[in-house]
């Protein structure tokens, strides 16, 4: 007989919206933050680890929701409906645009940290500023697309000094055109063609 004894990863696995998502956002606590009335710390869980929480919250595919395990016993919990309320709340197309700023200067109360916010924050540090800048580096990201941008988020999160290179006029343009392929799109300079073709 074979006993297997659950570690950390077995536990985040049982957290199936969560383990769906691609960037682990820990739906389950904004859901239920929201449910509790703190919509805007459920904006800053949902927020947190992907810089394109209001955009997710519009055309995300939603594989949390695939995943959730209340499917199982009548339907689904709307995340992605969730977050987008919460983003149209506090994200950066809200009257509340500044309610991420904290995120900066300070780790979430609420959720699951992530690498880059735990490696961001390490206040056990004894490193001198000179230190810090020897272990900071200069990174070029190629392509401003959701990875790119996302990329450069958390490496300028973490200290480093980041240059994007995008061969289309406008950073997400093919991101934007895709997005927008069957509607009139928000912004007409996000279908123009690179400057390369």
């Amino acid at each position: 007989m074979k006993v297997r004894l659950p570690d950390l990863e077995h536990w985040k696995a049982q957290v199936k919206c969560q383990a769906g998502c691609p960037v682990q956002t820990d739906a389950g606590r904004y859901v239920q933050l929201i449910a509790e009335g703190r919509d805007e710390e459920a904006y800053r869980v949902a927020r947190a680890p992907n810089p394109f929480a209001s955009v997710c919250g519009r055309v995300c595919a939603a594989p949390c929701e695939d995943a959730c395990r209340r499917g199982a016993i009548d339907a689904p919990i709307p995340i992605r409906a969730l977050k987008r309320f919460v983003t149209e709340k506090y994200g950066v197309e809200s009257v509340h645009p500044h309610a991420q700023d904290c995120l900066r200067t300070q780790p979430i109360d609420e959720g699951n940290r992530y690498p880059a916010q735990l490696l961001t924050f390490d206040w056990r540090s004894k490193d001198s500023p000179a230190q810090a800048a020897q272990r900071r580096r200069k990174v070029a990201i190629v392509g401003s697309g959701p990875a790119g941008l996302s990329a450069a988020h958390d490496l300028l999160l973490l200290g480093h000094e980041v240059t994007i290179f995008e061969a289309a006029d406008e950073p997400g343009a093919a991101c934007c055109a895709s997005a927008f392929r069957n509607t009139a799109c928000p912004a007409p300079s996000c279908t123009r063609r690179s400057r390369r073709s």
